[in-house]
């Protein structure tokens, strides 16, 4: 449901500037999403400050990694298909491919100020993506490594730029060729002459359902952990999580990369995402904890989506400040004493998260929470729809028809939606034998999808 940006007015260059520099071997990484303009969504008769041109946030240090969102239709016959929300509308001729040298310029641009720029595949919403088997993976990587990256193809978004890596936003669709995409892609990056970045964005909950058995095999640079939108967020209640980053920690310490990392990926603004936005004194003592207790693969924070940078400027300059003075590579790591939080679901989800706007126009689909501004030419939606739960036994029910706060329970970890409407906010949680009531947070619903749940847009 992105669409068009259209605003030409660019920022004022900034009077300084120093140029970020990422790391695969730093903790103090600064990453976000780019093209789909997620402010826009809930502000539409505010074209003026919907997401500015790529370069735009390419002038100051405040990101090291841009990802540019989404390639959203793709398999192993035609051509991948990409939105950018408005940024770009124009195709090469007979194909549905984008042809935006505007953004081939910018990427250049960035990577010149010491930017990475990454092509993220896949995102929520009602997008057409599969890899099914390793054939297919092999294909793709082909054609993703010639249209994209360092080899040569008749269609060339970007023309001559050449992206610095690829992303994993998988959320839906067969994904059992994704281990022998990134293996192929590999093969070239051995001879080439750049450094390239592989990461993924799965959900919080672990394992992720599209994407577990890829990243418990396939090198992986970064995890972008997405703490929101999803029953398990970011909040830290007497040193108890309601998820499980001992999993994370333990997934990144195996992965086949040494130096692969763990992010910690949230809204940059109350409206980014349905539910993960937290104040910015409460997150720095959250990532201070979490760094302090998995120091060896903590790479930093991710940040749904650049369209907030710069109506939401002070809390997301302000934590990319305090990440990048207080993590790893040039700065003493903290020295606190606080014993490794424990994994537990009784912490309660974050509310003060204000809706998006859907508002699609009639040729436009989607269903994620955090997509934008509706485009008569693209259907794609933000990395932050569905997630599945914990693989727990289905909760008892305590009331003829569901569970009640309070209720007791038998399978710690087990959750299950308040009812099956597709309106309604609240789910439960069963904690140390009792069901606790939780909410996807303000403008979401819980949905029920087998033995799983997940927090979206409620049902029309």
């Amino acid at each position: 449901m992105p669409s068009p940006i259209l605003a030409t007015a660019a920022f004022a260059a900034l009077s300084s500037f120093a140029a970020a520099t990422y790391s695969s071997t730093c903790s103090n990484n600064m990453v976000t999403y780019w093209g789909q303009n997620s402010w826009g969504g809930s502000h539409l008769n505010d074209p003026a400050n919907w997401e500015k041109d790529l370069a735009e946030y390419c002038q100051d240090d405040t990101f090291d990694v841009i990802n540019l969102s989404f390639v959203i239709n793709y398999n192993v016959t035609g051509l991948p298909v990409l939105n950018h929300a408005g940024h770009c509308e124009t195709k090469f001729n007979g194909t549905n491919t984008l042809t935006c040298p505007g953004i081939g310029k910018d990427i250049k641009t960035c990577q010149a100020n010491g930017k990475k720029i990454v092509l993220s595949l896949g995102g929520g919403g009602n997008p057409t993506y599969s890899l099914g088997s390793s054939a297919e993976g092999v294909q793709f990587a082909n054609t993703v490594w010639n249209m994209f990256l360092g080899g040569t193809h008749q269609y060339r978004p970007y023309g001559d730029a050449v992206l610095d890596g690829v992303d994993l936003d998988i959320e839906s669709g067969a994904n059992g060729g994704y281990a022998a995409f990134i293996a192929q892609l590999r093969t070239y990056f051995a001879s080439a002459s750049k450094q390239y970045i592989v990461s993924a964005a799965p959900q919080c909950v672990y394992p992720d359902s599209s994407l577990g058995s890829t990243l418990n095999t396939a090198w992986i640079d970064n995890n972008y952990i997405q703490f929101y939108n999803n029953p398990c967020n970011l909040v830290n209640i007497n040193n108890q999580w309601n998820f499980d980053y001992k999993s994370w920690d333990a997934l990144a310490k195996k992965n086949p990369n040494p130096n692969s990392k763990v992010y910690v990926g949230l809204p940059a603004g109350p409206g980014a995402a349905g539910n993960g936005y937290i104040e910015l004194n409460t997150l720095q003592a959250d990532l201070k904890q979490l760094y302090t207790n998995f120091t060896s693969t903590f790479g930093g924070v991710m940040l749904w989506d650049a369209s907030w940078y710069s109506n939401n400027q002070g809390y997301v300059k302000g934590l990319s400040s305090w990440v990048k003075a207080n993590m790893q590579c040039g700065a003493t790591p903290p020295t606190s004493t606080t014993a490794a939080p424990t994994t537990t679901t009784a912490a309660p989800t974050t509310t003060t998260a204000a809706p998006t706007s859907s508002a699609p126009e009639s040729t436009s689909t989607t269903a994620s929470p955090t997509s934008t501004v509706a485009s008569s030419t693209s259907t794609t939606a933000s990395p932050t729809s569905s997630s599945t739960t914990t693989s727990a036994p289905a909760p008892t029910s305590t009331s003829g028809g569901g569970p009640v706060a309070g209720g007791s329970c038998s399978s710690q970890g087990a959750v299950q939606c308040a009812d099956t409407s597709g309106k309604n906010a609240n789910y439960f949680a069963c904690n140390n034998g009792a069901w606790l009531q939780l909410s996807c947070g303000s403008g979401t619903a819980c949905f029920s999808s087998g033995s799983s749940i997940y927090c979206d847009w409620p049902s029309a």
